[in-house]
């Protein structure tokens, strides 16, 4: 005879009592930072860009070498709370985005303390822990990027509506506003979109086709509202300044790696309308040379060569050249070195593949480094590596997974996420650690919650083998 008696329904806690929850976490985080000294403000060589950009001319506006977006928020943070505060200020507007993607994995159906500790994981990664204090928009843009996904993970659960779509075209739009690198989510939005649709459903193979054509479709219409905006933006730089695209700049990060792959006799070897650039750019590495700078020592054609000496030849090297060329005018000081990456690419465009292969290795290298060495994720495999060795030594067996759409989605999302940020990065610029740690910012989440996962699988007696 068996009970028959039901079995309980497991506690859960009224949303007064996750609220608390959630606060008093976000009130330890916020300790954490506070006595870790990572609520000190903290500039950057890229600071001033920031604080002395031209709101009082448009002209001028539209001619600077950054977006307006990061700007605004220090005028704002300055204007009410005090730029001190400003650490403060995006710490918790990234708590808020993990506590948004959070609970968007529990509507998913992931169970809360997987969620818990994939929100967690984003809150104490690398992204964060460095660039909180930061006056630049690495923290900031990177929040944007999580509540992009969230917004994606969002829409995608109410079926690609176009009300859920406008909510991700915002924060995306947001974070390309603060930092042009965070481009790669007008595709990402589609490829992530289209696979997340495709996951929701999981249909029968007979009736997977017709359904992926409507989320394909659903999809561009989602990546177009992100794209239109940014058109609008080239469109009115190129009727105001003359000059049709997001910024003028990217090509002095790109030309920080091209000159490095030549040789002077190569430089000077380009044509006419280029050769004065190539040959500031000789004289002006000499003149660093001669004021005492040095550049990193190694074998010039190695990775870690190029990326160690690509904030000297862009910054000491190309730049200068150009603005002795064109001094004061940014616009024709980055066409003439759009000009000559173009035509040494035209030239060696070997060297350029030769790039992409050592760079997008050196970015899985960096980001699988930093997932270990990072003090918060190297505890958390340590338990895990524990927890398991007691468990193969009690001789106990592990039951098999339940499904998680949550933590599915959110492979999906880390794993799209890295591939085109890191693709985008590394077409310009050496994937340093700053990078690549905001490229994954979602692996080490899906991992957490997969370790939690893993962890509080019910264990049974393990089975004896066979002779």
């Amino acid at each position: 005879m068996t009970d028959s008696t039901p079995t309980p329904p497991p506690r859960t806690l009224r949303p007064t009592g996750r609220l608390l929850v959630a606060l008093a976490i976000a009130a330890l985080i916020v300790l954490a930072y506070g006595l870790t000294g990572r609520l000190a403000l903290r500039t950057v060589p890229d600071s001033p860009s920031y604080l002395d950009y031209p709101f009082d001319s448009l002209s001028a506006a539209l001619r600077s070498q950054r977006t307006p977006g990061y700007p605004l928020i220090i005028r704002l943070v300055d204007a009410t709370l005090g730029l001190r505060l400003m650490p403060l200020v995006q710490l918790l507007l990234h708590l808020a985005t993990c506590a948004a993607l959070v609970r968007e994995l529990g509507r998913w159906g992931t169970p809360p303390s997987r969620s818990l500790a994939a929100g967690l994981a984003i809150s104490l990664g690398c992204t964060a822990l460095a660039n909180v204090p930061v006056l630049a928009t690495d923290a900031l843009a990177a929040s944007l990027g999580v509540l992009t996904a969230t917004a994606l993970l969002r829409w995608a659960r109410r079926e690609g509506r176009i009300g859920a779509a406008c909510w991700v075209a915002l924060p995306a739009l947001g974070a390309i506003a603060m930092r042009p690198a965070y481009l790669f989510l007008i595709p990402w939005t589609f490829l992530a979109g289209a696979l997340l649709l495709h996951l929701r459903h999981r249909l029968p193979r007979a009736t997977w086709r017709e359904h992926d054509r409507r989320g394909l479709a659903r999809a561009a219409v989602l990546m177009t509202l992100i794209a239109l905006p940014i058109v609008a933006w080239v469109g009115l730089r190129g009727r105001v300044v003359g000059d049709p695209a997001i910024l003028p700049f990217g090509h002095q990060n790109l030309a920080g790696l091209t000159v490095q792959w030549v040789s002077d006799e190569e430089l000077l070897a380009t044509p006419a309308a280029t050769r004065p650039l190539a040959a500031e750019i000789i004289r002006q590495r000499q003149r660093f040379l001669d004021d005492g700078g040095r550049f990193a020592l190694g074998d010039p054609g190695a990775t870690m060569t190029l990326e160690s000496r690509w904030d000297d030849y862009t910054w000491y090297v190309v730049v200068p050249a150009a603005d002795r060329l064109h001094p004061g005018d940014t616009i024709a000081s980055h066409h003439a070195i759009r000009d000559l990456n173009r035509e040494l690419l035209q030239r060696y465009p070997g060297r350029y593949v030769r790039w992409l292969l050592l760079a997008a290795r050196r970015a899985a290298w960096g980001i699988a480094a930093d997932l270990v060495m990072h003090p918060p994720f190297l505890i958390l495999i340590g338990v895990v590596v524990i927890w398991e060795l007691a468990r193969i030594i009690r001789g106990q067996a592990k039951s098999s997974p339940r499904p998680d759409a949550g933590l599915d989605a959110l492979y999906v999302i880390a794993i799209s996420y890295a591939a085109l940020k890191v693709a985008l990065v590394i077409s310009t610029s050496p994937p340093i650690g700053r990078f690549a740690d905001a490229a994954a910012i979602f692996l080490p989440a899906w991992l957490a919650g997969r370790a939690v996962e893993w962890l509080s699988r019910p264990l049974t007696p393990m089975r004896e083998p066979d002779r």
